[in-house]
Formats: structure tokens, sequence, C-alpha cells
């Protein structure tokens, strides 16, 4: 699976642009409204994209060629960590097989230089085999770029990284995560939404390699029983 700040499509044998974008795009007019009918979150969406649209280079993505069917418990399980330098080499042929328009390793160092950006990799038999790259924000997290490698998809990897970055959250501080998927990307579409993101918005334009849209897609926590008992503190509150 492949996911970055504009959600791309899967690597390999992805279509030309223009066969993606005329060939589906019947299809993907209604899978569009069907994607939006799950949406609670509209009212929060415009100021959400302001915020996207300048925070930064809109011509990445997350690809996803994750099966939205699969789940942890019928694939492999994965050691979850901090990404450090020596496994740049394995991320960078992941980024190159899942991406047409693959970063650099100077975009990747350039990205988790920045104080607020963080990188985690899925390992497996001292492999890495999956990675993503995220921001913090006050109130959110912000997913940048999330690939599993090609021999290693539909084996659950990418919804065990997914779960990891949303037990991040709580109610106390950032209670969110959010994404930009293309609207020719389906299989991201279709993992995130199983995985409980929703589209709230479209992004008109989004891309500097193709005419396309994005949708604006986030994860919302809610919390249980426990958490909603207990009190939020002030000093918390007033740090963010």
């Amino acid at each position: 699976m492949a996911m970055r700040q504009d959600v791309r499509t899967t690597s390999g044998n992805s279509p030309a642009p223009e066969e993606s974008w005329l060939g589906r795009l019947k299809d993907l007019v209604g899978y569009g409204k069907a994607l939006f009918s799950a949406a609670g979150d509209g009212a929060q969406a415009g100021d959400d994209q302001n915020r996207m649209i300048s925070q930064g280079p809109t011509w990445k993505e997350a690809a996803v060629a994750t099966d939205p069917r699969q789940s942890a418990k019928s694939g492999v399980r994965v050691h979850i960590r901090w990404m450090i330098r020596r496994d740049m080499k394995e991320v960078l042929d992941i980024e190159r097989e899942s991406f047409e328009f693959p970063w650099f390793e100077e975009d990747f160092i350039r990205c988790l230089r920045q104080r607020n950006c963080i990188g985690m990799v899925a390992e497996h038999g001292e492999r890495v085999v999956g990675f993503m790259i995220y921001e913090l924000h006050k109130s959110r997290l912000h997913i940048l770029n999330f690939a599993v490698a090609e021999g290693a998809r539909h084996q659950g990897i990418g919804r065990q990284m997914s779960e990891k970055l949303i037990s991040k959250l709580s109610s106390q501080r950032r209670t969110r995560i959010t994404l930009e998927v293309r609207e020719t990307n389906l299989s991201a579409q279709l993992f995130f939404k199983s995985v409980g993101f929703r589209a709230t918005s479209v992004l008109r334009a989004y891309y500097e390699d193709s005419p396309e849209d994005a949708y604006l897609m986030q994860f919302r926590h809610a919390p249980d029983a426990i958490e909603a008992t207990i009190p939020i503190n002030r000093i918390d509150r007033l740090a963010g």
C-alpha cells in the first residue's frame, strides 16, 4: 500500500493519466457521492481546506495499494517503530515502487528535519515493509506519505500502521487525522474508508501534475466511556 499527501495511485500497472481521468470518471462520480454520504464533518471542512492548501507542496500524495477487505489478524504482524537513518534505503525502494513521482532522499530529509514531522516504519523479519510520514499540529495529525512494499501488500500491514496512528489521538489534545486523496485513487479511498476515515470536502485542481481534484478525508477520535469521564486539565487545554 502507498499513500501520500495527495494520496496517489498504486504503482506498477497504474493507467495513463488520460485513461485514469476519463475512463473512470463515471464510476468515480458515483463513488464520490457514496463517500460523501458517510461524512459528518462538513462544517469543519472549509477551515481544513484552507489550512491544507497553505501548508506546502500539493504534488505529494498518500498512495494506497491496500485491499480494504483485509484485516490485521488475517495477515502478518509487524513491529512499528520510529524511522531511523539506516531505514532510508529500504524506504526509498518502497517509495520508488509505489509512486509514479517518488520523493527523493533529500525530500525525506527535508521533511523529517522539521520539528513537527515524524517518520515511522513497519518492520517484519528485520526488513522494512512499510512506512508513514506525518505531521503534528495543535489539534490534529496530518498524513503526508504512506506506503507498503509491493510484495507485502494485502496482509494487514497498512491497517496496523493506521491503527498505531489512530491510537495517538485523544479527546484532550489531538482529536483527528487528516489527509488528501486523488479522486482517481479508488484503492486509497476505500482503504481509508475501511479504517474509519470519511471524506469531508473536495479540493479543486489540487495537484500540480494533473487536473485532478482531491478528497479531503479525516478520522475523528471517539472517546470511550472511561475517557469521557476524565476531566480536561486546564493547563493541558491551554498548552494545546
